[in-house]
């Protein structure tokens, strides 16, 4: 979850956090006040807090829309995501939403283990109550966790609805009334997040221990990256054999299947449009990738834990803007990677020593960027 507005400060700037706390809470209202879709809530039954949890903008149009009601951390919760008939990174086919792969988001965001998950899931026709109305869903089960997928008998809009805790049958739904509380309680599980990642740090500080963060539902982002690491090996290993490396249409259409779903989650982390967001994830499989390739540690066994943090703080850089200790890392690796789209002059032909110098300065960067990853390492 991420908080991207715009707005201009008053002329004197803000009187304190209060003030900026009600800016940003005003400008997410008018935000949802705005959608050309109708929004939906539970109406049944009723839990505390409401909070708005994620939207999703794409050419400057709202298309998606989560709001929750209850315990967003700990559960009971329904959280009911309403998207535009037909945008939103979505296709619109009978299966638009695969809800196997929406369950494991929501249980990588809770940190719930799924190995049990197949023996006890189970998906089917069923019912959910809209505006009063019984409409035809399809629901999944797996455990404590549900979540069903429906269209609006008019059309307006599609609906996601994520249960923990509460039985679908109980649940109801209706149209939002006021917009308000939502816009609201996103300021307070924002400072909510907060406050925990700062208990959490003063934990580590006492402990010296490792404390994970705040599950964010990065887990497209880690499968893909997961994917292009083992390629890169793979194809490493098969060139130091002096073997060609040959990869199936079944590996073919797998990494595109995962490369889709990273850019439509980092579409909705980091409100990018498509191209922005593919983009952001060809620069972060590049990087990964790159110091699979190049650097002395990466691959190494016991670097295990610091490879995964490499991963893991490239992961929260690209799709949350994160505050991560490799920062001077990421930020040599950004520069590097958009200095490679900087067109030539127009009709110009680079001579020899204009080429062999244009190299130099890229392995010149990269050695850079190596280096600023090992200060990384040696300071862990």
């Amino acid at each position: 979850m991420r908080y991207r507005s715009g707005g201009s400060e008053p002329p004197d700037g803000p009187d304190g956090p209060d003030d900026l706390w009600r800016g940003a809470a005003a400008r997410d209202q008018e935000m949802l006040a705005a959608a050309a879709f109708p929004l939906h809530v539970p109406t049944a039954p009723v839990l505390s807090p409401v909070a708005l949890t994620e939207y999703q903008l794409t050419d400057g149009e709202l298309v998606k829309v989560e709001l929750v009601h209850g315990d967003w951390f700990a559960g009971p919760s329904v959280q009911v995501v309403s998207l535009s008939p037909g945008r939103g990174g979505e296709g619109v086919g009978e299966n638009w939403a695969l809800l196997e792969d929406l369950l494991a988001t929501e249980r990588e965001r809770l940190r719930e283990p799924g190995v049990a998950r197949a023996a006890t899931a189970e998906e089917g026709p069923a019912e959910l109550v809209v505006d009063g109305v019984p409409v035809p869903a399809t629901l999944r089960r797996e455990g404590a966790l549900w979540v069903a997928r429906l269209r609006l008998p008019d059309g307006r809009a599609r609906l996601l609805v994520t249960g923990r805790g509460v039985a679908p049958e109980e649940v109801a739904l209706g149209l939002v009334e006021d917009l308000a509380p939502y816009a609201e309680g996103r300021q307070a599980l924002l400072n909510e997040l907060t406050v925990r990642r700062a208990a959490r740090a003063k934990r580590q500080e006492r402990s010296s221990g490792s404390v994970a963060e705040e599950p964010l539902g990065l887990a497209d982002h880690r499968r893909l990256v997961d994917f292009c690491v083992a390629d890169a090996v793979r194809v490493e290993t098969a060139v130091r054999a002096h073997r060609l490396p040959v990869s199936g249409a079944a590996h073919g259409e797998e990494h595109g299947r995962l490369w889709e779903r990273a850019v439509r989650q980092q579409m909705r982390l980091a409100g990018e449009d498509h191209s922005e967001a593919d983009e952001s994830v060809t620069a972060l499989v590049n990087q990964i990738s790159s110091l699979a390739q190049h650097s002395d540690w990466f691959l190494d066994p016991a670097n295990a834990d610091a490879a995964e943090a490499a991963i893991e703080e490239s992961i929260r850089f690209t799709a949350l803007a994160g505050d991560v200790r490799s920062a001077p890392a990421q930020h040599a690796w950004q520069r590097q990677w958009h200095s490679l789209d900087e067109p030539s002059l127009p009709g110009a032909s680079l001579t020899p020593e204009e080429r062999r110098l244009r190299v130099e300065l890229a392995l010149q960067a990269r050695t850079s960027w190596l280096d600023l990853w090992r200060t990384w390492l040696a300071a862990r």
